[in-house]
């Protein structure tokens, strides 16, 4: 029975995107901080009242501001940092689909592997990479088999001459013959596009 569901790996390329969610979370940490330093700035000169059990105390706004924020918004603090790493890993998971992808397509290719196509999901980033990658693969499989086809081609016309040739020509022909066979050989190392 077919599987109806797929489970999502939102890990593939954890170096890439653990560089990427630790930018993002630093950039939010920084920007927070930064809008916390301007506020403190900005109210520097101000004084606030604060009552808390029972007492009334009288002291700097941006002192008083950050003593309130940290202990009373805390939790709300640490859920905003852990949105930010999932929200960034959500999106991280876009492109670096792709990106292993387009890494094991390159894998096959090296080992002579042409047959296959890269399919990425729907909301996947780089697409027209992607085709652009399924163009190349294409055409190297027909060129390679047109290249296939021309080198069986000659090594029938070489298996003909000979029969017709003299001892000289024929010495001259297994050469031909042999190096028409070891490009055949290579040629047959590629496993092509519609290949039977």
């Amino acid at each position: 029975m077919k599987r109806t569901w797929r489970r999502r790996n939102y890990f593939i390329k954890k170096d890439l995107q653990g560089r990427y969610i630790f930018s993002f979370f630093i950039f939010v940490m920084a920007g927070s901080f930064f809008f916390t330093i301007i506020f403190s700035l900005l109210s520097a000169d101000t004084l606030t009242i604060e009552y808390r059990n029972y007492d009334l105390r009288l002291g700097k706004t941006p002192v008083i501001l950050l003593r309130e924020i940290l202990s009373a918004h805390w939790i709300f603090i640490l859920a905003g940092g852990l949105l930010v790493v999932i929200a960034s890993m959500l999106l991280t998971h876009r492109f670096a689909g792709p990106v292993y992808r387009f890494e094991r397509s390159l894998e096959e290719m090296l080992k002579g592997n042409l047959d296959f196509e890269i399919r990425l999901r729907s909301g996947d980033e780089a697409k027209e990479l992607a085709l652009l990658l399924n163009e190349l693969t294409a055409s190297l499989s027909s060129r390679l088999r047109e290249i296939r086809e021309l080198a069986d081609e000659a090594g029938s016309h070489i298996s003909d001459a000979r029969g017709a040739a003299g001892d000289a020509a024929g010495t001259e022909l297994d050469k031909a013959a042999a190096a028409n066979g070891k490009i055949g050989e290579k040629l047959r190392s590629f496993r092509l596009k519609n290949d039977k």
